[in-house]
């Protein structure tokens, strides 16, 4: 692998009065842009005044990689320190006079080879000199762990070195990734790329230092905001990509390969579509969607955001009066379906709504306008194109592009309104932290009334040119495995009770393709995860988000195996690493106060993903978003390397004499007892009137029996596990039921449970 280095940089421009001193450093280091086969990548430089006058500093940067990490030689620095990753098969080739000014952490010599490099980068600082550390979280083969505070707090080791948080900001991603086969060029730098270097202020203590990857993370944020204004909105993406490579597999069709889109057919389909819809909607804004997630349902979305249109994704599993609900509170008046879908899954009887179908509209398209669409493709500029023919919408980023109700798991649904910038700019997060690209074939079963269905399933792939198969129905386990092996699809997004169908009826080589499977919507069991990774050879990970945050937050990663140890890419029990443009803090749910790492606490959330708000709620919008962060009433709490672990709802705490008991840990250490990879019980609480609440726990008695045990012992199993003796139930607080509701979306139905305990409570009184 070849690269070009030229003299180029770009100061903040709001803050070149302060960095007129240091520009003369800056000029004695290698300033340069990446340059692969098409084109250069363009570096500005913001918070340039945070760059302390005096010398012996360490610049802080977390996971870049390969000739990536040269960008850091912006900075005034002597050297930089990495771990080495050049054991990977297709890695590139260090030999550049560049590749000098790097120190390698090399694992493959063990510990001593470590403290070696280390004591390098200490003897920088100690000379008066500075450094940049691109910190990983590393585990040796001995079990030995390397995180980020722990390189620090050796290279730091009697120095009063000052430390300066530094984030590198690829709005599209890295031109690397790592791969089954080793390191993969996906060349996608070209001369139209630009980065963005942001600098934060000076950490003067070790004790500061602790909040590094925190302090990056939020330096992430600030960078998204900015270098996600140079990306095109999500509809305009779509097209971009289409006119890019239109032969390129788009939506390949499970039922019929014959019925396969490419990147230029879908693009018409869309333009054609989108006429049509502009035609019958007219001055109507807000439209109905009753479709399961398939080519269909995402090209009407797509359309509807074309053309200007606010989407609702209605829910089909939910009962008319929660759909009457969602209608009444969003405005929608027409409603978009298919005839083939309604002989299956019938409308409701709902006054007033007038019902689009999708054959009829396609029977007015002809056949010259389609070619004439096609024809148009190829011969005009994107731009023009885009501007003539598709006649793109050209939105303020804050305008409403899509209203997804909440799963309504305790009361009436909320209507989250989600905006062209929160879907974009979480998009290109999510592209990033679980670094999706071209070269990805994404399984879609979630339906598009979830925000990860949404999101995930639909615009993310198709900003980066990756295929989606869909699978309407995400209980087919059979047909999901099918569709996976057929199409070796690579990504595969779902949830915990979804999964518990594949393990039963999916074949043992369907998912030997995947090289992530991400369950979010509900807390994944470790058993579960153990028992699919045993059958299928792919380990599912958890990730995280709420629909008022677009949806993604963390997503677990696949770790990276070296000679000697493991770059770590997970960790077992979170929902991982808070993704590139979020931020998360954990504060005390009384004061508010921050809280140091490792500490639990209430879940507070930022970024450019964060809702616009609840719809026609501003009382409520306003109790959720304190200053630009989202209170998502999880607890948890967040290690040295941004990985968060959950720890429960706080409305799924029971205060019994006082104290708070946190139901989800209870359930899950009920299921950890049986080793249980389906849901046995769900636990929850009612009033009482000497202890405040009572739990109870809901079990379906035919599975407790397929394990052999009784109640009495399932409850002193539970009791040898070290628990309090306040959060274990007594044996007449268990209650048998014929099945655990769960909603559409697969998680749990906590306003059901709760009526049922009730009513079994007032049943027991």
């Amino acid at each position: 692998m070849q690269s070009f280095f030229s003299a180029a940089i770009i100061v903040d421009s709001t803050s070149w009065l302060t960095a007129v001193g240091i520009l003369g450093l800056l000029l004695l280091q290698i300033i340069f842009l990446i340059k692969k086969g098409s084109g250069s990548a363009k570096i500005t430089m913001h918070g340039i005044e945070n760059i302390p006058v005096k010398s012996g500093v360490i610049f802080v940067a977390s996971q870049i990689r390969f000739d990536e990490q040269f960008a850091l030689l912006n900075l005034p620095v002597k050297k930089i320190l990495v771990f080495d990753l050049s054991a990977l098969p297709c890695h590139p080739a260090q030999n550049t006079p560049l590749h000098n000014l790097i120190i390698y952490i090399q694992p493959n010599l063990g510990l001593r080879g470590i403290v070696k490099a280390l004591k390098e980068a200490r003897s920088i600082i100690k000379n008066n000199e500075n450094i940049g550390v691109v910190t990983e979280w590393f585990k040796t083969s001995s079990g030995f762990e390397i995180d980020s505070f722990r390189v620090l707090k050796a290279i730091l080791k009697k120095t009063n070195a000052l430390i300066v948080p530094v984030h590198l900001e690829q709005p599209k991603g890295s031109n690397f990734t790592i791969r089954k086969k080793g390191v993969f060029n996906r060349n996608i730098i070209n001369n139209e790329t630009h980065w963005h270097l942001f600098i934060g202020k000076p950490l003067t203590t070790l004790e500061e230092a602790k909040d590094i990857k925190a302090v990056i993370q939020g330096l992430s944020v600030e960078a998204a905001k900015i270098a996600h204004n140079d990306l095109p909105l999500v509809h305009i993406g779509f097209a971009l990509q289409a006119l890019r490579d239109p032969e390129k597999l788009c939506f390949p069709d499970n039922t019929n390969p014959k019925l396969n889109l490419t990147y230029g057919k879908a693009l018409v389909a869309v333009s054609c579509l989108g006429k049509q819809l502009r035609h019958e909607l007219k001055e109507e804004t807000i439209v109905g969607i009753w479709l399961p997630n398939s080519t269909g349902s995402a090209l009407t979305n797509i359309a509807l955001g074309t053309i200007g249109k606010i989407s609702v994704n209605l829910n089909y599993t939910a009962s008319i009066g929660i759909l009457e609900h969602c209608i009444k509170k969003s405005g929608v008046k027409t409603v978009i379906t298919a005839k083939r879908f309604t002989s299956k899954v019938s409308w409701p009887d709902i006054k007033n709504i007038r019902l689009l179908y999708l054959e009829d509209i396609m029977q007015n398209i002809s056949s010259t306008e389609k070619i004439l669409t096609f024809l148009a493709s190829k011969i005009l500029t994107p731009s023009l194109f885009i501007k003539t023919i598709l006649k793109a919408h050209q939105p303020n980023k804050d305008d409403t592009l899509t209203i997804i109700f909440s799963s309504g798991s305790t009361g009436n649904p909320k209507g989250v309104m989600l905006t062209y910038n929160n879907i974009t700019s979480n998009v290109w997060s999510t592209i990033k932290g679980a670094d999706v690209d071209y070269t990805d074939c994404l399984l879609g079963a979630l339906p598009f009334f979830h925000s990860f269905g949404y999101t995930v399933s639909m615009w993310t792939p198709i900003q980066v040119g990756a295929s989606i198969v869909y699978q309407p129905d995400p209980r087919q386990a059979r047909d999901i495995g099918a569709a996976c092996k057929s199409y070796q699809c690579t990504a595969y997004l779902s949830t915990a009770t979804f999964l518990r169908f594949c393990l039963k009826k999916s074949e043992s080589d369907d998912f030997k393709s995947l090289r992530i499977l991400i369950c979010g919507a509900e807390k994944l069991p470790i058993q579960l995860a153990k028992d699919f990774e045993s059958k299928f050879g792919i380990l599912p990970l958890e990730g995280y988000g709420c629909t008022e945050l677009s949806p993604v937050v963390c997503i677990n990663k696949g770790d990276i195996t070296i000679p000697e140890g493991t770059i770590l890419g997970q960790m077992a029990g979170s929902i991982g690493q808070i993704i590139p443009g979020v931020s998360i803090k954990i504060v005390d749910p009384d004061t508010l106060e921050i809280l140091p790492p490792n500490h639990e606490g209430m879940v507070l959330a930022t970024g450019a993903n964060v809702m616009k708000g609840y719809l026609d709620d501003l009382e409520k919008t306003a109790s959720v978003i304190i200053d630009g962060w989202y209170i998502t009433g999880d607890m948890g709490k967040i290690n040295f390397e941004s990985y968060v672990t959950l720890t429960g709802r706080l409305s799924r705490f029971a205060k019994i004499g006082g104290e708070m008991v946190p139901l989800e840990r209870l359930e899950d250490e009920l299921h950890e007892v049986l080793q249980s990879s389906e849901r046995v019980c769900a636990v929850t609480c009612v009033p009482d009137i000497t202890r405040g609440e009572r739990i109870l726990v809901l079990f379906i008695p035919s599975i407790l029996e397929s394990f052999g045990l009784d109640v009495k012992t399932w409850i002193k199993k539970l009791s040898s596990r070290g628990l309090p003796n306040l959060w274990v139930p007594s044996e007449k607080d268990f209650h048998p039921v014929n099945e655990i509701a769960v909603l559409g979306s697969g998680k749990l139905d906590l306003a059901g449970l709760k009526v049922k305990a009730m009513e079994i409570a007032m049943v027991k009184s």
